[in-house]
């Protein structure tokens, strides 16, 4: 399956490291339009018509911007870029024709690549790479469609995001097979 979602672990990251970085000052707005993805890209093999063992690679960047609300001039921005690989158990609870609803968790490392420039030249600027432990839980999934055409969409929580909305394996599969074979 392929997916994009919002608010992922690293964003969130991300905002609590620039956050703490100022040290709570009075006076910043900050500016958290500029987060692009989680993209991921999923397979589960069916070890069982109910249970899915498989993986995610979820590829995500971000930059957040703290500015002096009265100025409106920069004080610090971050720019991140992230890479998963979580290893994943998929749980059908509802598989019909038309329609499934399903729950999944993940667990595995993200290398995270971040920036901070400051405009302040007190301190130097910083750039660091670094790998964690990561996860994801989808609490409640739904795909529907047809049996060759099914979008899906999930609510959940982790490195995938909150909301994720995407296209499952056999639209993939479609996608790159030959015209006449469609």
């Amino acid at each position: 399956a392929i997916s994009t979602g919002a608010v992922s672990t690293s964003n969130v990251i991300d905002i609590f490291q620039i956050v703490a970085e100022l040290e709570q000052q009075d006076g910043v707005s900050y500016d958290l339009r500029n987060f692009h993805g989680p993209y991921s890209i999923e397979y589960f093999y069916r070890a069982k018509p109910w249970l899915g063992v498989g993986g995610m690679f979820i590829y995500g960047n971000g930059r957040i911007k703290a500015s002096n609300t009265s100025s409106g001039g920069m004080i610090a921005e971050t720019k991140g870029n992230y890479v998963s690989f979580l290893p994943a158990v998929k749980l059908d609870w509802v598989r019909r024709q038309y329609f499934g609803m399903y729950s999944k968790v993940a667990l595995g490392a993200t290398i995270r690549n971040v920036q901070l420039t400051r405009a302040s030249y007190s301190r130097s600027d910083e750039a660091k790479t670094t790998a964690h432990l990561n996860g994801h839980v989808t609490l409640v999934g739904m795909d529907f469609g047809s049996p060759h055409f099914r979008g899906f969409g999930e609510l959940g929580f982790g490195e995938q995001g909150v909301l994720l909305i995407g296209l499952p394996d056999k639209i993939c599969f479609a996608l790159s097979a030959p015209l006449y074979n469609i």
